[in-house]
């Protein structure tokens, strides 16, 4: 057993609670929490009574210990572009994205002369050049770059750049014909093409069912093993104190991986799954069935189902009642559904009705009231007798509004906010959509007014899993020009606190084993360096401040009573 002590303790069962000393027993499980003397006698009595060893004494040398944090929507699946994919954040042009791509790719061996054209790589070896993070609004010419200028790049090797939203992505004409995305495709429901003025597709794919045969391509083909990322992928989410982790929008494929690891060596952290809408998730549910549960095994178990509504609103997708300013699109344009309501309303009902929590990605207010009238309708239509059991969760909210929250009070919907987006795009909202509504995005306090368990997510890969920075958005909400964003929808860090913690776990349906440090509970451990109530929130001279909340230095994080990772 081990007895933390010399550790400010915040076990986030009261803003003011603490205590001197924790014991945990070999079974992983918080065994006691209070005074240091009551924990050694404590310590003394159990080794007694069961004949174990002395406790070994963990000195946290004044470091605050905190429950681990937990994840409540990310893609973990997506971790291995951190890995295996060339960083395009910092481009500005379209020599920038050539530059980076290239370069990426002769320090891989791909790509080998100066006449990239010419590249040595086979369309059939599984090397395919992929980057990621292009935010086309920081770019000199405000688009995605489409086939033109990506084979600049190679004319022979597949060439895939995603946006950082994840909504969209552009490809070389290389990828394009391995996809097999020509002319006479035509675009499918809740996608398109963007077409050259002959009808050829440019290389530009906007949301998931037109970017699908690409991913469809890259997941057949790529040489990519997820066994030998997987440490690194965990250590990534570790290294922010996160014990839980979710994969938010799960492939078949993804899935046998996840259970192969699972089955082999077991995950570090636990992850939940959620198999995505456009997938035979009936089919997986049968194949994994014993993953179905929730018990974890081997660290692994489905969540539920995961279903879209719309798009994002940095690229314009997202589905709005009112129209976006005046842009490309023509006038009084709204963004669209990215799915059949008909079909998304079947999936929903089969989440009810298989007793499934359901996940929604909904950023625009016209796709959270069609979210909302989805699961009215299945709780009044579902057969199942615990259908008001289930705990769906919208996911995003990015311009929810409050008569949505009281809705989702009503129907027992959990607000899972991406607050972030208030510093990493804000900005791009004001261009977007006006000052008036940019300023309402992520309307946290909404939330509190109304008793709803929010919680806060990262949607990690399009932003590091950092959950301080999320609870310290939600304190600030400032853009990254320094704009203040509505100051009135702010909330305390000790609620933004709860919501990756007490909430998440709650959102899960695991708060009678995670979220506090209370006796019973898995000792799931954040061990950071200084007390997250003390850290400095002040809006626009905290962001880079070693001392800021969103720079909050992780030391150790511990699962089940097992370190998990370490900071060197």
């Amino acid at each position: 057993m081990d007895l933390y002590v010399n550790a400010r303790f915040l076990p986030m069962t009261g803003e003011h609670d603490t205590f001197e000393a924790m014991l945990v027993g070999d079974d992983g499980t918080i065994t006691f929490t209070g005074s240091l003397e009551q924990a050694r006698d404590r310590a003394a009595q159990l080794r007694r009574t069961t004949s174990g060893s002395l406790a070994r004494e963990i000195d946290c040398e004044g470091h605050c210990v905190m429950p681990g944090l937990i994840d409540p929507h990310s893609h973990f699946s997506g971790a291995t572009q951190y890995f295996t994919a060339a960083d395009l954040s910092g481009a500005r042009d379209f020599d920038d994205v050539a530059r980076l791509l290239t370069d990426f790719a002769r320090r891989r061996g791909w790509l080998k002369t100066a006449d990239t054209a010419a590249a040595p790589a086979q369309p059939d070896d599984g090397v395919i050049l992929i980057g990621v993070g292009l935010d086309d609004a920081t770019l000199v010419e405000h688009r995605m770059p489409d086939r033109t200028v990506l084979d600049r790049v190679s004319a022979t090797l597949p060439v895939v750049v995603n946006h950082v939203s994840g909504h969209n992505l552009a490809c070389n004409t290389r990828i394009l014909q391995l996809a097999g995305i020509d002319a006479d495709t035509p675009d499918p429901t809740g996608g398109r093409y963007l077409r050259d003025a002959d009808g050829r597709p440019d290389g530009r794919c906007v949301e998931p069912p037109a970017m699908s045969p690409v991913f469809t391509y890259i997941q057949s083909h790529q040489r990519l093993d997820m066994h030998a990322l997987v440490g690194d992928m965990q250590d990534l989410y570790a290294s922010h104190g996160i014990t839980t982790v979710q994969d938010g929008a799960t492939t078949a494929h993804d899935v046998a991986a996840f259970a192969g690891i699972a089955d082999h060596d077991g995950f570090r952290v636990d992850l939940v799954s959620y198999p995505m809408f456009g997938e035979d998730v009936d089919g997986v549910f049968r194949e994994f069935a014993r993953y179905d549960s929730a018990t974890y095994h081997g660290g692994f178990r489905f969540g539920g189902r995961k279903l879209f509504m719309d798009g994002s609103p940095q690229a314009r997708t997202a589905w709005l009642t009112e129209p976006y300013t005046p842009g490309p699109e023509g006038a009084g344009y709204r963004g669209h559904a990215t799915v059949d309501l008909d079909a998304a309303y079947r999936f929903a009902l089969a989440a009810f009705d298989e007793g499934h929590q359901l996940l929604c990605h909904c950023n625009g207010d016209a796709a959270s009231d069609a979210y909302l009238d989805l699961v009215e309708r299945a709780l009044r239509e579902s057969t199942n007798p615990h259908r008001h059991e289930l705990r769906p969760v919208m996911v995003h909210c990015q311009f929810a509004r409050r008569d949505q929250y009281e809705r989702m009070r009503t129907l027992g919907v959990i607000p899972s906010i991406f607050v972030a987006h208030t510093w990493y795009w804000g900005d791009a909202h004001i261009a977007n959509m006006g000052m008036a509504r940019a300023s309402e995005i992520s309307r946290v306090h909404d939330a509190l007014d109304l008793g709803l368990p929010f919680t806060f997510h990262t949607d990690s890969p399009v932003i590091e899993p950092n959950l301080f920075e999320s609870v310290w958005c939600a304190a600030t909400r400032v853009t990254k020009a320094g704009v203040q964003l509505d100051p009135a929808q702010r909330v305390g860090i000790y609620d933004g606190l709860k919501a990756v913690t007490v909430n998440a776990a709650a959102q899960y349906g695991e708060l009678d084993r995670k979220g506090t440090l209370e006796v019973g509970k898995l000792a799931d451990l954040a061990i950071v360096e200084r007390n997250p109530l003390d850290c400095d929130i002040s809006a626009r001279t905290s962001a880079d401040s070693p001392t800021a909340l969103r720079n909050l230095q992780v030391l150790s994080t511990i699962k089940a009573g097992h370190p998990i990772w370490q900071h060197s």
